[in-house]
């Protein structure tokens, strides 16, 4: 039996007999008017993004459960991969995604309004950008790290915006895909776990390893 928990900003089914987590948000594009776009133009941005997404963040994190349930029970010190998705959907949406069209080089500033269920995402945020911070290199797909807000690293939520030096005990962390770099670390799951210990009764999820 899969168990399925559905919110205002994602939906998260864990399947039992695949031993598997998937995370998928529903993302309503509104696409700028500034330009024209085409529909083959919509469809390779979010093809991108979600493969980046995929790329990025899905089968990463391992996550065991325990507890008094006959599910705990089932799956002591067994691994769950935790795997993430975005859906193109054209009405009930988890987030409303603002996408502007700008020149190749160009840079427009990217965020997530959390209370809203908003993002606002450019071309840009497709391509890879790398940064220097004191003599080390780093590098990030930006879409990848909005999404991580809107997983649940936000100052609204789990307060894991590691770049925001003035509200984050991990601004040092430059290598977090939540600060400058690429790299996960178990808090950014904090979130997800969270949902999870409200899905099955009598049981407790927990990070056991990401990589």
């Amino acid at each position: 039996m899969d168990y399925t928990r559905k919110t205002d900003r994602m939906d998260i089914i864990i399947e039992p007999y695949r031993q598997t987590i998937l995370v998928q948000q529903r993302w309503m594009y509104q696409w700028n008017t500034d330009t024209s776009w085409s529909y083959d133009e919509k469809r390779t941005f979010h093809n991108k993004a979600d493969q980046l997404i995929w790329q990025n963040w899905s089968g990463h994190f391992k996550v065991r459960v325990e507890g008094k349930s006959d599910f705990a029970q089932s799956y002591t010190h067994k691994d769950f991969t935790v795997n993430f998705d975005i859906k193109w959907v054209l009405s009930n949406p988890h987030w409303e995604v603002f996408v502007r069209k700008i020149p190749p080089g160009d840079f427009h500033t990217s965020s997530v309004r959390w209370g809203a269920r908003q993002i606002q995402l450019d071309t840009e945020d497709l391509v890879v950008v790398a940064r220097t911070k004191n003599g080390n290199s780093y590098h990030q797909y930006p879409v990848a790290h909005e999404f991580g807000h809107a997983a649940g690293n936000s100052i609204y939520a789990t307060t894991h915006g590691d770049e925001y030096g003035s509200s984050s005990p991990y601004y040092e962390d430059r290598s977090s895909i939540m600060n400058v770099g690429s790299e996960l670390r178990k808090r950014h799951a904090d979130y997800l776990i969270q949902e999870l210990d409200k899905m099955v009764p009598e049981t407790s999820f927990s990070i056991y390893n990401v990589h």
